[in-house]
């Protein structure tokens, strides 16, 4: 599939850093395929999650147009976003796995910065309003002020503690509904747990359609008002003051989730002081932050879990970013170079990589009535997506409408350029940083 001629270049006189730039842009041109709507519109040029999937993911789709696609090519991240849409009652809303849909914010936000569509904004809006309203309906309790649902991504039941298994053996969280009658919630998709990742994604999104509210010239307040809720019941709810983080599962379970450290900093729910904290007490291991920390039972007697003690690089890249944004160039380091050496040692950018000693390796899970090692899927779109987020919003410090801002340059990089970056339909001056 054809992408727009002219792909960037990127020099800083690290050759693993400058490979794994030409294999991340890579990965997403061969990524690029036809692929139609979910409402039965044509196909047309999308982003897949990966060369081994044949269908899309809402929350790839969102987090790979918001790491890189949108900037990329914003025609393909555009029909890329509408292709995970389906009709509902008033029009499209966002389909997928019922948490993870309102993460379509995260990549709507991102492209409609880089493009100020007009007609994209005002789509989006519609779509994320129907969206969110129906999450409101099924998911919000308000008892807490939180939404129920799993964690963005965690699909598999190695992401949760034990009280989240299968007596089937079946690895899908969305089965626990129907082995457990006696437990599920009535309303909505009726799994009992909330996740910080995905109530910090929540907060997001309710800001996200503030912005297009505000944008359109429709009322921002009541959106402004469920974002300043759900950032405080986020905080007391999540908050744990002796370990100096915030809690995976509200009321559940005490270890560590990297992709919901990382919203919670991202995205301003954390202030200065629990950033600080967080980046200081987070563990991280020898090849970058873990999906949860620690590893459950029974996985964690046979290795790691696919979804707990294992790397995946896409929660590298927002934990890399918000370590940035909290003032730690040292932790956003220890995600970038080790991702880059990977990429080149590989020869791509894998799903899914060991903790401790680097390797491809797809985690432990239920399959086939027993546990057993799954297989890492191979070109991972956010993976690659990841490290270029890494390049564009962290050393050179693009802002989200793609202009030059706040650079960092890790230790050893005197200097760096990149050329040919594109926003929207205007190409951007050559950008160079450091010292010559």
């Amino acid at each position: 599939m054809d992408r727009p001629a002219g792909n960037p270049v990127f020099c800083c006189g690290n050759k693993d850093l400058e490979t794994a730039f030409c294999l991340a842009v890579e990965t997403l041109a061969g990524n690029t395929r036809p692929f139609p709507d979910a409402r039965g519109g044509e196909c047309r040029p999308c982003l897949m999650a990966g060369a081994d999937y044949p269908t899309q993911w809402t929350r790839d789709a969102a987090i790979n147009v918001w790491f890189a696609e949108a900037l990329l090519d914003p025609e393909t991240a555009r029909n890329t976003l509408l292709s995970v849409l389906e009709d509902g009652d008033g029009g499209p809303a966002v389909g997928g796995q019922y948490w993870d849909r309102i993460i379509w914010a995260l990549g709507a936000e991102r492209l409609w910065d880089v493009t100020r569509d007009a007609g994209f904004a005002r789509l989006s809006y519609e779509v994320l309003c129907r969206t969110a309203d129906r999450c409101l309906r099924e998911e919000f309790d308000p008892a807490d002020g939180l939404f129920r649902g799993p964690a963005v991504y965690g699909d598999g039941v190695s992401a949760y503690p034990e009280q989240y298994r299968n007596p089937s053996l079946s690895s899908s969280i969305l089965r626990w509904p129907q082995e457990h009658p006696d437990r599920k919630v009535p309303a909505g998709g009726g799994i009992p747990m909330k996740a910080l990742s995905t109530n910090c994604m929540y907060e997001h999104a309710f800001r996200v359609i503030a912005r297009l509210a505000a944008a359109l010239g429709e009322d921002a307040c009541p959106w402004i008002r469920r974002a300043d809720a759900l950032k405080e019941a986020v905080n007391r709810a999540f908050w744990n003051p002796a370990s100096g983080l915030y809690d995976y599962l509200a009321g559940e379970c005490d270890a560590r989730e990297g992709l919901g450290l990382a919203f919670a900093v991202l995205f301003g729910i954390a202030d200065e002081a629990q950033s600080r904290s967080v980046m200081e007490h987070a563990y991280v291991t020898a090849h970058g932050i873990p999906c949860v920390w620690p590893a459950f039972r029974p996985y964690s007697e046979a290795g790691y879990g696919r979804h707990c003690g294992t790397v995946w690089p896409h929660v590298q890249g927002f934990w890399a970013l918000a370590a940035l944004k909290a003032g730690r160039g040292d932790l956003f380091s220890r995600e970038l170079f080790p991702l880059a050496r990977r990429a080149v040692r590989d020869g791509q950018f894998a799903e899914i990589y060991h903790p401790e000693d680097g390797r491809i390796y797809g985690g432990i899970q239920e399959g086939g009535g027993s546990y057993l090692e799954w297989r890492s899927c191979e070109k991972q779109s956010w993976s690659a997506a990841a490290f270029l987020a890494m390049v564009f919003y962290g050393i050179f410090g693009l802002d989200s409408e793609g202009r030059p801002g706040q650079p960092f340059l890790p230790e050893g990089i005197r200097r760096a350029e990149l050329r040919g970056l594109r926003a929207g339909e205007k190409e951007l001056p050559p950008v160079i940083r450091g010292n010559n």
